[in-house]
């Protein structure tokens, strides 16, 4: 089977007929984008052994590759429309693996309403597979939500609970009982992106980033890009049954969590009037969000409140590559 073979076999079908992929027969995709909307890009590479575990089933890698780039769609406040993909394989792919890998994003793309525009498959020098997307979306012109826009006072709104992703890796790595952290393991292995949501995300928040760094990152990050800085109140966050039984039995500790990373909740910056009314929207999408402190106009800085033992370096509160 050659690369053409293999685009026509299993990739097509992930078009969905949509003309503007033009059966992945054009060198690129033409994509209109209806009056009164602006297009939202964005791209993630998920390397094997990095970002997730040599090995993986081909069908979690394909749902994690896709859904990370969907929640950066949902920051915005986009509605997702399809996405461009690449695969680097580190030898030639055997069929049952393509196969597991292709029916996973055809359900995916049925479930998120999304469609393979196009993309690339390429070998790569190396052991580790290498998968890029690239996810578009689309918003009402002028409304796509930022990090930058937070404001003095404003609440920060979590939209469920945190962890979850880093339990589930040190589970994996470290052979702890899978049975007692499964719903952790699976939410490492297979993301949800807060979909379904864009249209509370606009009304309601002045700024918003989805926790792929980590809560304590990724609040930063918002507070960094608004000239604001962030206050947390421990009392206010809820864990999972998963978390909260690691964090009493000493499996992992307070600070893995808020740093961990991977969660692909999203957290946004709303005012203390629109809160209320954004919470109860939220809980009507079978969500658990909570409010865990606000933004305050001291640059750059992070205060955390109610703890005694927590030690954050401020130069390192989550993922960074390098």
């Amino acid at each position: 089977m050659n690369e053409f073979e293999m685009i026509e076999r299993y990739f097509l079908p992930l078009t969905r007929g949509h003309a503007g992929a033009g059966g992945l027969r054009d060198d690129a995709a033409v994509l209109g984008i209806p009056d009164g909307h602006e297009l939202v890009v964005t791209s993630d590479t998920l390397n094997e052994n990095v970002h997730f575990l040599a090995g993986e089933l081909p069908s979690n890698v394909a749902r994690k590759a896709l859904r990370v780039n969907l929640s950066d769609l949902a920051a915005m406040g986009a509605t997702p429309l399809c996405y461009q993909l690449n695969i680097a394989f580190p030898k030639k792919p055997d069929e049952a693996w393509l196969a597991a890998f292709s029916k996973a994003l055809e359900e995916d793309n049925e479930a998120y309403g999304v469609f393979c525009s196009g993309g690339d498959t390429t070998s790569i020098k190396g052991e580790y597979l290498s998968i890029s997307m690239t996810a578009m979306g689309i918003v009402p012109k002028g409304k796509a939500v930022r990090r930058s826009g937070a404001q003095n006072g404003d609440y920060i709104v979590l939209t469920g609970a945190v962890g979850d992703a880093y339990l589930g890796l040190k589970t994996l790595q470290e052979g702890l009982d899978v049975r007692a952290y499964g719903g952790a393991v699976s939410r490492y292995q297979i993301p949800c992106p807060r979909m379904n949501i864009e249209g509370i995300v606009r009304q309601y928040a002045h700024a918003a980033a989805d926790i792929s760094d980590g809560l304590l990152a990724d609040c930063m990050h918002i507070a960094n890009a608004s000239g604001m800085g962030a206050e947390i109140d421990l009392q206010k966050m809820v864990f999972s049954e998963d978390v909260q039984c690691a964090l009493d039995d000493g499996i992992i500790m307070l600070e893995d969590v808020l740093k961990g990373g991977d969660d692909y909740e999203l957290i946004l910056a709303v005012s203390p009037e629109n809160a209320p009314l954004m919470i109860r929207e939220l809980k009507k999408n079978d969500l658990n969000p909570m409010i865990i402190g606000f933004f305050r106009s001291q640059t750059l800085s992070l205060s955390i409140l109610n703890t005694r033992t927590l030690r954050i370096d401020g130069k390192n509160l989550g993922w960074k590559h390098f």
